[in-house]
């Protein structure tokens, strides 16, 4: 069975990701997973957290996501715990925006070169 791990930030733009992991689980008969890693020792940054929090676990439950938060200060590492632990066979990531040196956040760097047997896709990030 095919198990979808969607990643996701706290901000509105990860319902699109979550839309696209539960568009390959439903087509592939699989099972949707949803996870947020927050780094550091708790979810709560900010007053508007856990309405944020609220809504996307909302929402990814309303797609039939299991939806998981977590706090850690190495979320690549983390997530490949995550990955390993639940045999997810797709990864769901946006695209980071790039940094005014051209470089991409290191978290992202380090999830797609992670030596993983899976499916990767990679979602541009919309033009507002």
């Amino acid at each position: 069975m095919n198990k979808i791990l969607v990643c996701i930030t706290i901000q509105e733009n990860s319902k699109r990701l979550m839309k696209k992991g539960y568009d390959l689980a439903k087509s592939s008969g699989g099972e949707l997973h949803i996870l947020h890693i927050r780094h550091g020792e708790t979810i709560f940054e900010t007053p508007d957290s856990s309405q944020l929090f609220e809504e996307l676990f909302i929402y990814g439950s309303e797609l039939g996501g299991q939806v998981h938060f977590l706090c850690s200060t190495d979320i690549p590492h983390t997530i490949s715990d995550f990955i390993t632990q639940n045999a997810i066979t797709h990864l769901v990531i946006g695209k980071p925006p790039v940094c005014t040196n051209g470089l991409a956040p290191n978290v992202f760097e380090k999830l797609i070169s992670l030596p993983k047997d899976i499916q990767l896709c990679v979602l541009d990030r919309e033009n507002h």
